[in-house]
């Protein structure tokens, strides 16, 4: 568990787009008193979730 801007660095998702993921992910978001905290547990299943990137090798700068 963690506070939103450390769940924002791990993940590189933004504020708002956490929050557009709690409707998905019941449980992302627990509140201990005032404090919002992330279930790392259920982000990481949320980043388990994301399609692989595919990265080609750049392109020869020369044009060969």
């Amino acid at each position: 568990m963690g506070r939103i801007p450390k769940a924002i660095e791990y993940s590189g998702i933004s504020r708002s787009g956490l929050y557009e993921l709690a409707p998905k992910w019941p449980g992302l978001f627990r509140k201990n008193g005032v404090s919002t905290l992330i279930d790392f547990d259920v982000l990481d299943a949320v980043l388990d979730q994301l399609p692989r990137a595919e990265i080609k090798p750049p392109r020869d700068p020369s044009g060969a």
